[in-house]
Formats: structure tokens, C-alpha cells, sequence
């Protein structure tokens, strides 16, 4: 990519170079009073699938996306990039890289967005009543954070002390938003320290097309939402089952041979279950923590290196087979979870099977584990 975003096209982007020195409600008038955000405002209805409790959210303006209704063709080397040409939302926070920076903004096309009538509902969400089926309400904010301002540059192929600088912008945001004071959002739960959680934090990755990555410039997605995601119910509805956090049990149940590698605090492993080939868990082994704001300075450092080297090892793997890497990156956090991550390669496509929950795997666990370990000791 040619051109790149400047330090100094950002600051003139920026609402706000610290998001912690915002305060939130300052924050939602930004965002619920954006005008280009709110022209494409989701519809703000959540429904449930009553066969798996699968939640369906809609917004009709994404499908006016521009990588949407334009004809498909394969990414250029130097096509357009608006992230690289200035032409984004406001910037909510900024931190210096050994070389770029990375930042954090509104994204143009989200999936919550603040309402005008915020309803007293239960937080759980399979407790909701809708005897006509006309959906709960969904809202919240949708940010992005670049991992760098360099076209060329994510987690693979950045300084180890830049990603970490990453990383810890994200766990800020996701506390700040979390532990935001006011009532916004219904409160979740209570920690420990009787800190009041209000709302779910998502955070997700997708890279390469196949995995649903709409821009090639490498970011992550943050949703905070009232609304908690079917598959972090199912962590909840685990502990509940079995008396413990799905960590816990995978890192008691998985077989010792299908450990990728022990990071410290850290353990990287294929699991017993592995729906498609390479597919990772990287469980934290304190299995009280459930926010990636609770890892100490020495797991962030753990979990970045665990990142980095993983994201590596999928692409290279990929390459390796003749396929255009992509992967989905999956952060477990909230209530009933024992903080964990899935790296989720698509190494594979989904076919009629796999809708109806048979997925047909083309390798086995042990013969991944032993491919990802011998790919993370080159």
C-alpha cells in the first residue's frame, strides 16, 4: 500500500487520543449522536432461534456496504484502502507503535447502536418473554481497533512490544465499557470486588475473505451489547452443567498429546473435539478470570506471544496447503467463562452437514497438534 495513514491525519480524526479520559456518557453522545452512523443504524431487533437459541440480529443498512454490492473480484496489492486514505469514523484512542500506531474508532456499519428507549429487561436473555415474537431489543456500540496503522502490519509480523501495546488498548476498552457507571446498560453481574459489570463485551477477529474479513487492513471488532452471544451462553450453561468453566475442563479432560505449547500462565492446544483442521484454544490456567482485564502485565505478555506465534503458524500452515489464509479469532469472556481464546482457521467450508451441527472433519486432532508444533519450533 502506497499510501498511509499519518499521525497527523489521525489526530485530526481524533474525538479522543485516551478513551479512558472520556467520560462515558460523553462517549454515547458521540456515537448515538454520529449522523453517518445513525444512517446506517441497525434495525435494533434481536430474535431467537427456537430450536438452539441461536440470536439473530438485524440491520438492513449493511447490506449498502460497498465490498457488499460490488461485483466480487480478488483483493488488488494496492487496491483502496479507507483506512489508509483517512476516510473513517471519528478515532476514539491512539497509542504509538515503534513504527505507526495503533487505534481504535467507530465502525461505519454496526451491528448495536444506542436507542432512544433503553427497556427494563431481564439479562437473561432466554428468560425474555415475546409471546407475539416480536423480538427483543439489541443495542450498544460497535468499535474497531486497527492493530496498526501500517497497511502491511498485524499480529504476525509486528514487534512483539507493539502488539503487546495493542493488546493492552483493548483490554482497557473492554473495561472501561464493561465498568461504565451508568445505566446504559442492564448489569451482568457482580465481581469479587463487588465491581458492577454492565453489559457483554465481544471481541472478535476476521481475517481473509472467507472468514468474513470485508477490509484487508488486519483489525478486531469490539460489540458492546445488552445482548449476550449464544455461544458464551453455552460457556455459561457449561459451568452450570458441570460444577466448573469449560477451561477448567478442557485444560483436566484434553489429552496431554494434543498440547501445543505451555506458555507460563498459557496453554495452547488442539481440542479432542476439533471441528476443522488446525483449530486452537488458548486457555488462561487461572480459571477465576473472565475479562481479559483481569491478565496480569506477565499473561497479556503470555497471551500476545501465545497470538502472535499461533496467527503465524496458521498462515504459514495455510500457505503451506495451497490455501489463502483465513481465520476467525474468537475472545471467551463473561459470566461462566474461564477466559479463553479460539483460533478458528477455515481450512475447511461449511456444507449442508455442518448447518445441521455433523461436521465431517478432514484430518484428526492428534495429526494438528503434532503439524502445529512442529510449525511453532521453526
Amino acid at each position: 500500500m502506497d499510501q498511509q495513514l499519518s499521525l497527523e491525519q489521525a489526530k485530526e480524526m481524533a474525538f479522543s487520543l485516551n478513551i479512558e479520559q472520556v467520560e462515558f456518557d460523553k462517549l454515547l453522545d458521540n456515537v448515538a449522536g454520529d449522523e453517518l452512523l445513525n444512517r446506517y443504524a441497525p434495525d435494533g431487533i434481536c430474535q431467537i432461534d427456537p430450536r438452539n437459541s441461536n440470536l439473530v440480529i438485524y440491520n438492513s443498512a449493511r447490506a449498502k456496504r460497498i465490498h457488499t454490492t460490488a461485483p466480487a473480484k480478488a483483493p488488488e496489492p494496492k487496491s483502496f484502502c479507507p483506512i489508509c486514505e483517512g476516510k473513517s469514523s471519528d478515532i476514539l484512542d491512539l497509542a504509538h507503535h515503534s513504527e505507526g500506531f495503533t487505534f481504535i474508532n467507530k465502525n461505519l456499519y454496526p451491528i448495536f447502536h444506542p436507542i432512544d428507549q433503553i427497556p427494563d429487561e431481564n439479562a437473561d436473555y432466554l428468560a425474555h418473554e415475546d409471546p407475539e415474537h416480536k423480538g427483543r431489543a439489541s443495542y450498544g456500540f460497535h468499535f474497531l481497533q486497527w492493530t496498526s496503522s501500517l497497511h502491511d502490519r498485524d499480529w504476525q509480523n509486528i514487534p512483539f512490544e507493539d502488539a503487546l501495546i495493542t493488546f493492552q488498548r483493548l483490554c482497557k476498552l473492554e473495561e472501561l465499557l464493561l465498568c461504565q457507571p451508568t445505566d446504559f446498560m442492564v448489569h451482568s453481574r457482580l465481581t469479587k470486588n463487588d465491581k458492577v459489570i454492565s453489559g457483554y463485551v465481544s471481541i472478535i477477529k476476521n481475517y481473509g475473505a472467507t472468514a468474513g474479513a470485508s477490509l484487508t487492513h488486519g483489525h478486531q471488532q469490539i460489540a458492546y451489547s445488552n445482548i449476550l452471544p449464544q455461544h458464551f451462553f453455552n460457556n455459561l450453561r457449561f459451568r452450570k452443567r458441570m460444577g466448573k468453566s469449560f477451561s477448567e475442563y478442557m485444560q483436566e479432560e484434553n489429552p496431554a498429546f494434543l498440547k501445543v505449547k505451555d506458555y507460563g500462565d498459557l496453554q495452547l492446544m488442539v481440542p479432542y473435539f476439533m471441528k476443522r483442521p488446525l483449530d486452537m484454544l488458548l486457555m488462561v490456567k487461572d480459571t477465576k478470570k473472565r475479562y481479559l482485564h483481569e491478565l496480569t502485565d506477565k499473561e497479556q505478555e503470555q497471551t500476545v506471544v501465545a497470538i502472535q506465534e499461533s496467527i503465524k503458524a496458521i498462515i504459514d500452515l495455510m500457505e503451506g496447503m495451497g490455501m489463502t489464509p483465513a481465520y476467525n479469532l474468537i475472545v471467551n469472556n463473561g459470566p461462566g467463562c474461564g477466559l479463553y481464546i479460539e483460533l478458528l482457521p477455515k481450512t475447511q467450508l461449511m456444507g449442508g452437514y455442518e448447518q445441521i451441527g455433523l461436521f465431517v472433519c478432514q484430518s484428526n486432532a492428534a495429526e494438528s497438534a503434532a503439524q502445529l508444533r512442529r510449525q511453532l519450533a521453526c
